[in-house]
């Protein structure tokens, strides 16, 4: 379930970013694919994908 304290938005971009600098290093298959499932992604989905890349959650608690 989402956390309504979470920062979505901030975490949207944060993960968005991460995925440009996956462009530069040459991951770009992956990160292309990622890129778009973060677009689009609801608040629970942008956690599960922010735990794949190691993100703290409480970097975006509110």
């Amino acid at each position: 379930m989402a956390d309504n304290n979470i920062d979505y938005e901030k975490l949207r971009r944060d993960l968005t970013d991460e995925c440009m600098a996956a462009f530069i290093c040459g991951g770009i298959g992956p990160a292309l694919l990622d890129s778009l499932d973060i677009e689009k992604a609801s608040g629970e989905e942008l956690e599960r994908i922010a735990g794949r890349y190691g993100f703290r959650m409480d970097k975006y608690k509110s």
